[in-house]
């Protein structure tokens, strides 16, 4: 049988009814609403004027459902589900435990200051939905800019990016030189000039780092770097390091739990302070919902808390 129902039948309308059959009659639907009977009746009436049906038949002392109104109780009822879950996924979502979240990041930056956070967002927020793509800087960036992801985490470099991206930078990493346990050079510091006479492991040259690094360099007023060999990923450095007694200067995050292992050791530099800058973009009228929002929140307290840290050093 063919229901041609008004669309526009409250949910509330809906609720009493299955609310009916549920208790058995009328008389108890009332009581569970706390209201009077007629009211209840009042609503399946106009329920059943709206659907051009009769859905009860009177059995004994008893109301039992007709063909249609078993029909109408079936789709109420998943009609009211999807409605709760609907109403529970708004919740989750203003709250900020549920929602998606994009995210875009250089290579070290992805691979190890961002999955502490993100993992523990998403453990925060069960129903949460996140995603980290790791690229170039310029990558990343462009990601940001044309809305496939919600913001980049980067390399953070002084010239301007695009106008319509808003830049923030979050923090600043130290850089550090490190070197095999057993390899060159033998003290446990070094000037940045000598760093020149060292087997280096650098990175390609044109990527944002080589980029970042050269410019401070040349403001110490030294050129280029001489290197053995130039890898693309901060693991794949850090291995030929290790295993061929190289040195390398990277991001003190990257080498943090290799030192504590003793795979690597750092080299102080005494005549300067080299550092990676950490960058957040994003699009300039960009609308972020709670778990993006807390995502951020994440992101700005951990900047907080290396500045507090550095400024007690």
């Amino acid at each position: 049988m063919l229901l041609l129902m008004d669309t526009r039948i409250p949910l509330r309308r809906l609720e009493v009814f299955c609310l009916v059959v549920d208790e058995g009659g009328v008389t108890r639907a009332a009581e569970r609403l706390l209201v009077a009977q007629p009211g209840v009746s009042a609503q399946l009436r106009s329920l059943e004027k709206a659907l051009g049906a009769a859905l009860f038949v009177r059995a004994g002392s008893k109301v039992a459902l007709t063909e249609a109104g078993d029909r109408l109780y079936h789709w109420a009822k998943e009609v009211l589900a999807g409605g709760a879950q609907v109403q529970r996924d708004i919740d989750d979502l203003a709250r900020g435990v549920a929602g998606s979240l994009r995210v875009a990041s250089s290579m070290a930056i992805g691979t190890y200051l961002l999955p502490p956070l993100m993992t523990q967002l998403r453990k925060d927020r069960p129903g949460a939905d996140i995603t980290v793509h790791i690229s170039e800087p310029a990558a990343a960036l462009r990601a940001a800019e044309i809305g496939e992801v919600d913001f980049s985490v980067t390399t953070w470099l002084d010239d301007p990016g695009p106008e319509t991206l808003h830049a923030e930078k979050l923090w600043e990493e130290p850089l550090v030189l490190c070197a095999a346990p057993h390899g060159p050079p033998s003290v446990d510091s070094v000037d940045l000039a000598e760093v020149a006479t060292l087997p280096l492991v650098g990175v390609p040259s044109g990527v944002a780092f080589h980029k970042m690094l050269h410019d401070q360099l040349r403001r110490h007023g030294i050129g280029e770097l001489p290197t053995v060999i130039r890898l693309g990923h901060a693991e794949a450095i850090k291995q030929a390091v290790a295993l061929n007694g190289w040195v390398c200067l990277a991001s003190a995050y990257c080498v943090a739990d290799d030192v504590t292992a003793g795979r690597l050791r750092t080299v102080r530099i005494r005549d300067a302070t080299l550092v990676e800058g950490i960058g957040l973009y994003h699009r300039t009228a960009k609308y972020f919902s709670p778990l993006q929002d807390a995502a951020l929140g994440a992101l700005r307290q951990t900047a907080d808390a290396k500045r507090r840290a550095t400024s007690t050093v």
